[in-house]
């Protein structure tokens, strides 16, 4: 739908801008909620409370700038030393392990589209609420669901922001940094710790003869002091895998044992574990977000984060466009510690 300068009799759109507005705020958390990621990094509440603030831990709105500015660790200062005694040299040789790196903004939109007829068929506040509540959410949630698609993608499409894929890699290019230049621009994946970058593997297997295995190796690879991961994020299917494989293991709540088969909430070593229909089949992801220094964010711009524009009217149709934007990339600081991923997993 093309958007031009018609002028419609109908100019004062204030109300339906304000009901957008409120709806959008309690329309937001439904929309998001059927993608955990999406709903991490969109900083929205799963909550079924609308009075309710935005708590989520991965985003982070930037005013302004050209590009998203997100310093990096590319390993350890190389200045110490230990000296002859308290008047020997020290360096002052300045070291290149941290360094800023520009991360491109890329753009998301989609149209809530209300038209003279939709009015007219829809008269009275009860009737245009409703209608504004059910065009709000669909709108959000298709905006949404395309964003969240882009966040597990293998490869990353022209205008389509970062991905997790491509975040957590090695020997590859990300942010403006080459893993294959910088040796600790590296995520460590499933393979020994000091495995060249150009050999680290992702991939594993069965999930009855290695899974559990190749999940403490994804946190442990991830660790370092207390920079380690906070939510593991999988496809339904994984987290069956990983269900099933404690089926016969005693379970306790207190001094109380647990009668049923099932858990109400699954942790892995106190990580909550979240099931995402939007994750790669096979694929599991072990993330630090909240984390300025060293996490995976989703950096919005202020003004598009998943906000509305002004009402414009549409060239040669009696219908009146409102701008839904998002614009945003995924970012990570630490790609050796904090995060990491498997891929490949099967029964």
């Amino acid at each position: 739908m093309s958007v031009a300068g018609l002028t419609l009799s109908r100019t004062n759109w204030r109300e339906y801008a304000y009901a957008t507005d409120a709806i959008r705020r309690e329309r937001a958390n439904l929309a998001f909620s059927n993608s955990p990621a999406l709903a991490i990094f969109a900083s929205e509440t799963l909550t079924d409370d609308p009075t309710r603030d935005m708590l989520g831990d991965g985003a982070v709105t930037q005013e302004g700038g050209p590009a998203i500015l997100r310093y990096v660790v590319l390993g350890e200062h190389q200045g110490a030393a230990a000296v002859s005694g308290p008047f020997g040299e020290h360096n002052v040789a300045p070291d290149d392990n941290e360094r800023p790196s520009e991360v491109n903004w890329k753009f998301y939109t989609h149209g809530l589209a209300v038209s003279e007829h939709d009015l007219e068929v829809n008269r009275g506040e009860p009737q245009i609420a409703s209608f504004l509540d059910r065009q709000t959410s669909q709108v959000l949630m298709s905006l949404g669901n395309l964003v969240a698609d882009d966040i597990y993608a293998s490869a990353v499409g022209a205008n389509a922001i970062n991905s997790l894929p491509v975040l957590l890699s090695a020997n590859n290019s990300a942010q403006g940094l080459s893993g294959a230049t910088f040796l600790e621009w590296n995520t460590r994946g499933l393979s020994a710790v000091g495995t060249a970058p150009a050999s680290i593997s992702f991939t594993s297997g069965s999930f009855v003869a290695q899974g559990l295995a190749d999940m403490r190796r994804l946190v442990n690879n991830a660790e370092e002091g207390m920079v380690k991961p906070n939510v593991i994020l999988t496809e339904y299917a994984t987290k069956e895998r990983y269900e099933a494989n404690l089926q016969p293991q005693e379970r306790f709540n207190g001094a109380v044992r647990v009668a049923d088969g099932s858990f109400e909430s699954l942790a892995f070593r106190n990580i909550p574990i979240l099931a995402d229909r939007k994750c790669t089949s096979g694929s599991m992801f072990a993330l630090r977000v909240g984390d300025r220094t060293n996490g995976v964010e989703m950096d919005f711009l202020a003004g598009a984060r998943f906000s509305f524009g002004e009402w414009k009217p549409s060239s040669n149709q009696n219908a009146m466009v409102r701008p839904l934007k998002a614009t945003c990339n995924l970012s990570i600081g630490n790609r050796k510690f904090g995060s990491n991923r498997m891929s490949g997993i099967i029964d």
